[in-house]
């Protein structure tokens, strides 16, 4: 990464991790214990510069930092893990046996490898503003163990956000995000929140299953009803207009 210490205090970023961000992964498993143990990794602690604001003519304008990355993401996947149903316990160093703690169903471990975030601006004017575009990745590494100490999940996983989103089709979008701040922290949440989607991190932990109930059944046949209602209505709604048309 491109060293801007020297030439401009570094700005630090408030990184946070957005509560169920992730679709599909809340609420999802049984109430296990799981022990969390601190996130390794180069990054490690202080102050880490990710990346910059870059001007028009490529020279970078503002250095970004953020402050104890590794906190901040340890901070964000025990909140992940809450979030998906389980019960995770912070841990203040890592057993020397690799085992989980007495109380504990599981342990898992973390490596931080990646986290930046680069904000780039051109020289177009647009009626929103000058126009930019901005890339976040956090990228780390996952080891789920059982009582017996044995692994039964690793993985690396990473979380992106790009701005502007990318077309589909001839559509083109805006921004959804304008801060190098918010823009890492969609990337903090989906990197932790794409843990839980992985099929064998779920495989490896009990999964809540949901019975059908009477009353499930009952609410899911209420919207049946409402829906056919509904296309009922807009049909009986439109079928005179259409018959005045055809007669006309």
């Amino acid at each position: 990464m491109l060293a801007l210490t020297g030439c401009r205090p570094n700005t630090h970023l408030n990184v946070h991790y957005l509560p169920d961000f992730v679709p599909g992964s809340q609420n999802i498993f049984h109430p296990a214990k799981i022990a969390v143990t601190p996130t390794a990794g180069s990054i490690g602690v202080g102050e880490y510069e990710v990346g910059a604001i870059y001007s028009a003519d490529g020279s970078p304008q503002t250095p970004l930092a953020v402050v104890d990355a590794a906190r901040v993401f340890n901070n964000a996947l025990t909140e992940g893990l809450t979030d998906a149903g389980l019960m995770p316990v912070a841990l203040d160093s890592n057993p020397d046996d690799g085992k989980p703690p007495e109380g504990s169903d599981f342990i898992l471990n973390s490596e931080l490898e990646q986290v930046e975030v680069n904000k780039r601006f051109g020289a177009n004017q647009t009626i929103h503003g000058q126009y930019f575009t901005m890339r976040s990745v956090v990228r780390a590494k996952f080891e789920l163990k059982n009582r017996d100490g044995a692994v039964i999940y690793s993985g690396e996983i990473s979380g992106t956000e790009n701005e502007p989103p990318n077309p589909v089709g001839a559509e083109v979008f805006l921004p959804l995000e304008t801060e190098p701040s918010e823009s890492l922290s969609v990337a903090l949440s989906r990197a932790v929140g794409q843990l839980m989607l992985q099929p064998e991190f779920r495989a490896a932990l009990p999964m809540r299953t949901i019975a059908a109930t009477p009353l499930s059944t009952s609410t899911l046949n209420l919207h049946i009803i409402d829906l056919v209602s509904l296309v009922a209505g807009i049909q009986k709604r439109d079928l005179p207009r259409f018959s005045e048309a055809k007669s006309s």
